[in-house]
């Protein structure tokens, strides 16, 4: 009864507030109150995860709610005896305060963190992370001008955050963005202030949605201080996170395929529920290279892009019955339906699912023409193909592909695929304006004897297995027979001991002209010249180049993993680019796939600018305005440009110019290639004056240091003086004011 009663009293003790009892030494006993014991915390302005510790009291095998209202706590998980959360970084220029309620039962205290001022350049917050897109936000805090910022990959990033070589990472962007202005046919300036998805030109803050990422994949957001120019002006600054796994849904997904045609097919897709949610279809040699998740993943890059142009995603994604008829489908060929979860928010919500397949109608054969094919020598960079047609009227194509290209593709669907690629080109006038399947040089007729990649310009590795498509084509692409395939396998890699003759036939400061002559003419080689400054980083301690880790990089980065495209035969007269008064080496080795001789180095020093080789001049004379003062008295035409100085300049050729540059550019130390660098600037007439009269540059800034520079040459080519000074626009009256008189100049021009 005793032992009862006990019982009914502890549980009594526990509803009211889970009181539990102890005892004094004189055997009464006196109740203990439940305590969550916490203390306050710190965390330094660059923010991260952050974990507190606590301690019940009277409360065991329980846990505690916490909850913060602050935007900038979040992600809290409570574990047995520790509050971990993440805090952003802290944008601001003082310390900031939030607090966690901490709830136990009944019972609850308040936890104060306190976040410091980040000791930084910038702040960079990373949040509404989930699997496929986040928000990434820049914000300067220690830095003033502009800045270039990335979300790369984590395992990209660590390869130079591992050794600290920062200086790497920015090397690598700078050379990215070269690549990218050069292909937009602009200036790395003009690029830059052109894209505000990675450059902030006024150097605000900035909040930029990511939408290409991968679920369950660690990221890295950076920036860092960069001028227009792309000169590097601070530290790099970063953030890690991870993206989440895909959220779960629960619907599926009917196919239905009905009018099946040789091109065109009606799909339905009928889901389980009204969730949104998309599909597309593939064919059989596509789904053969990529997995479903694959073909989910770039969809989902594809139209979170869409979006970002303008589209509406609810006029991509579906909800109910979906249903459309593709009528550009392959002939002859199975596809797939790939269908996921998609929200409105470009995220996917399911895993992908393969929801069913079709196959196309085959075209009719109209031509019972046959092939034999047969390969009477075989090297290790080209194959000779011999084709008897049984029609010698009949048009054929001869496509030798590397098997491992092939895949699982059946002999069908490559020789779609390939039709549908010499398709794309002639769409492209790839092979010139005019050609198409009716004149082709590559269409044949009668028996022939070719070499692959002599005749027919396909490219071959030694030791690899090709698979040889011949088959009819009519003049509008159509395949008209059967196909015939013959396997053939180069031969393995052998040395060579083929040597290299080397000639330098022009010889300039920004390029040269170089001659190669291979000891023998029926082995391909490749050539490349870069700074030998470069190549020491893969030499031995003896000084000779270690072949394998240049072969490495130069098959892997240098060539792009394109090496086989780059390679000759026989001797070969080619132009480069080089930098003045430096030391440059021409590397040339034997190639079959991998290289077939020693890495053969020749030296170069590179000739100096040859100035004043002519008596080629112009006269130049600048002037420097407030654009305050201009939008003042000249309002129609200087309105906008107040916080600017205008820089207005004349030139004046002698009579021995036949071209004349000059432009307005940063002082010379921030281009790692000088003067180098400086002369394609000012002879591209885009972003400096070529064979001007006078020209203006009017987005300057004031207290900024800039160089004026210019030259002249003669219709010989050769150039008269290079000059060169330096001046920094001063808005102020008093010592260094240097601003002209905007009324009388601009009455007097």
């Amino acid at each position: 009864m005793k032992r009862y009663i006990s019982l009914i009293v502890m549980f009594a003790a526990i509803l009211m507030g889970m009181q539990l009892t102890s005892c004094k030494d004189d055997g009464q006993s006196v109740v203990e109150e439940p305590q969550i014991i916490v203390d306050d915390a710190y965390i330094d302005g660059v923010g991260g995860d952050l974990n507190i510790a606590f301690v019940l009291k009277g409360m065991d095998g329980v846990k505690p709610t916490v909850e913060c209202d602050d935007y900038w706590i979040h992600d809290i998980t409570v574990y047995d005896a520790v509050i971990r959360c993440r805090v952003d970084a802290n944008p601001l220029k003082q310390e900031r305060v939030a607090s966690l309620e901490v709830v136990c039962g009944r019972v609850g205290t308040r936890v104060t963190i306190t976040q410091g001022v980040a000791d930084s350049d910038f702040v960079i917050n990373v949040s509404n992370i989930d699997s496929h897109a986040c928000w990434a936000q820049f914000t300067p805090i220690n830095h003033e001008g502009s800045f270039f910022f990335l979300v790369v990959s984590a395992s990209y990033f660590e390869q130079y955050k591992r050794v600290g070589d920062f200086a790497a990472l920015y090397a690598e962007d700078y050379s990215w963005l070269s690549e990218l202005a050069e292909y937009n046919d602009m200036s790395i300036s003009d690029y830059l202030v052109a894209n505000a998805s990675i450059f902030s030109a006024d150097g605000s803050e900035v909040s930029m949605r990511y939408t290409d990422l991968l679920p369950e994949t660690e990221y890295v957001a950076y920036c860092y201080g960069m001028d227009v120019y792309g000169k590097r002006t601070s530290d790099i600054c970063y953030y890690g996170f991870k993206t989440s796994i895909i959220a779960t849904s629960d619907i599926e997904f009917d196919l239905g395929v009905d009018d099946i045609g040789s091109n065109s097919a009606t799909i339905t897709v009928t889901p389980s529920n009204d969730d949104y949610y998309y599909w597309t279809y593939v064919s059989e040699m596509d789904y053969a290279l990529y997995d479903e998740y694959t073909i989910m993943t770039n969809m989902v890059k594809n139209i979170n892009a869409s979006v970002s142009n303008g589209a509406d995603i609810l006029d991509i994604i579906h909800t109910g019955v979906s249903s459309q008829r593709p009528q550009n489908l392959w002939s002859g060929t199975k596809y797939h339906v790939i269908a996921w979860g998609m929200n409105i928010y470009g995220n996917s919500t399911t895993q992908p699912v393969n929801i069913g397949s079709f196959i196309t109608e085959s075209g009719g054969i109209s031509d019972d023409c046959t092939f034999e094919i047969s390969c009477p020598e075989v090297s290790q960079t080209d194959i000779l193909i011999n084709v008897k047609p049984s029609v010698s009227s009949t048009r054929y194509m001869i496509c030798p592909v590397e098997e491992s290209i092939c895949g699982s593709y059946g002999d069908e669907q490559m020789a779609q695929r390939l039709i549908n690629m010499e398709q794309a080109r002639f769409n492209e006038a790839f092979y010139g304006q005019g050609v198409d399947w009716t004149n082709a040089e590559w269409i044949f007729t009668g028996e022939q004897t070719v070499w692959g990649r002599a005749d027919l310009d396909w490219t071959f590795e030694a030791g690899k297995t090709y698979r040889i498509y011949v088959f009819g084509v009519d003049h509008n692409g159509i395949r008209t027979t059967n196909i015939a395939r013959f396997d053939q396998t180069t031969t393995d890699v052998e040395q060579s001991d083929m040597t290299f003759s080397v000639e330098v036939v022009k010889n300039v400061w920004d390029y040269p002209v170089i001659r190669v002559t291979p000891s023998v003419n029926d082995e391909y080689w490749l050539a490349c010249v870069m700074k030998s400054a470069y190549v020491d980083w893969y030499r031995n301690d003896d000084g000779s180049i270690n072949d394998d880790e240049m072969m490495h990089m130069l098959t892997e980065e240098y060539f792009d993993g394109q090496a086989k495209y780059y390679a000759k035969m026989g001797e070969s007269e080619d132009e480069y680019y080089w930098s003045s008064d430096s030391e440059y080496s021409l590397l040339v080795c034997g190639w079959a796939g991998s290289n077939t001789t020693p890495i053969y180095e020749f030296k170069f020093q590179t000739p100096s600018i040859p100035w004043n080789e002519s008596d080629a001049a112009v006269d130049v004379k600048y002037y420097l305005f407030n654009g305050a003062e201009l939008a003042e008295q000249y309002p129609m035409m200087w309105a906008g440009y107040e916080d600017n100085c205008i820089i207005y300049i004349e030139y004046t050729p002698n009579e021995s110019a036949a071209h004349w540059y000059g432009g307005v550019w940063l002082p010379l130390q921030y281009y790692d290639m000088g003067v180098d660098y400086l002369i394609p600037l000012l002879r591209n007439d885009t972003v400096s004056h070529v064979d001007k009269a006078w020209g203006r540059y009017v987005g300057c800034e004031f207290d900024t240091t800039y160089s004026l520079s210019w030259f002249a040459e003669d219709a010989d080519g050769k150039f008269g003086e290079w000059n060169y000074i330096e001046f920094t626009p001063t808005r102020t009256e008093g010592d260094g004011y240097n601003m002209s008189e905007p009324f009388e100049f601009w009455n007097n021009h």
